[in-house]
């Protein structure tokens, strides 16, 4: 239970699954949800894209101003840098650092998103550099998608005193949502 506003800490909702099991669909259906109520929201998220029924890359997509960039592909091209079996695009890199880099003081933005956190951002790659930084500052209540493999690794890396997990398709979205909006009004 919270005493009061100096013993409240932000928490950090994780949506959780499998590859291609749905955590980005999942994050923008409850994202669009949230706008609705007029929740502000900053950050990035992550939508694959398919060629032939084949997820063949993302795109980087700024949930504030709904800008996308081509983040990476399964086709390399100059300058795109490979982790994985992807190329990953300079422009969309440097367009999701930027966002991740100008995150708003708690009060100007309800909540941040970051789509996807990894493998990668747990070595230190991709968005990782950004999430340590976050991680220093004032932050608001964040919800991040985080393979399932990777959510032990990633809580120990990045700790926070309060987290809940929702694994996709296994319970109430509507609650969630609900308990979201609870978390983001009680931080104003």
């Amino acid at each position: 239970m919270v005493n009061s506003m100096s013993d409240w800490k932000p928490p950090r909702f994780i949506i959780t699954g499998e590859q291609g099991e749905g955590k980005t669909t999942l994050l923008l259906k409850i994202l669009a949800e949230l706008t609705s109520q007029g929740i502000r929201m900053h950050g990035i998220a992550a939508p694959g894209y398919f060629n032939e029924g084949i997820r063949s890359g993302f795109d980087v997509l700024n949930v504030h101003s709904g800008r996308t960039v081509e983040l990476c592909s399964a086709i390399p091209t100059v300058n795109s840098i490979q982790y994985g079996r992807y190329y990953f695009r300079s422009e969309g890199l440097a367009f999701g650092k930027e966002i991740l880099s100008q995150v708003p003081l708690p009060g100007q933005v309800d909540l941040l998103v970051i789509d996807e956190v990894g493998r990668f951002e747990i070595a230190g790659k991709v968005w990782g550099e950004s999430i340590d930084h976050i991680m220093q500052a004032p932050r608001t209540p964040m919800i991040w998608t985080v393979r399932r493999s990777f959510v032990d690794a990633v809580t120990k890396r990045w700790p926070v005193q309060r987290q809940r997990i929702i694994e996709v398709g296994s319970e109430n979205y509507d609650d969630f949502i609900h308990d979201v909006i609870n978390e983001i009004r009680q931080s104003v």
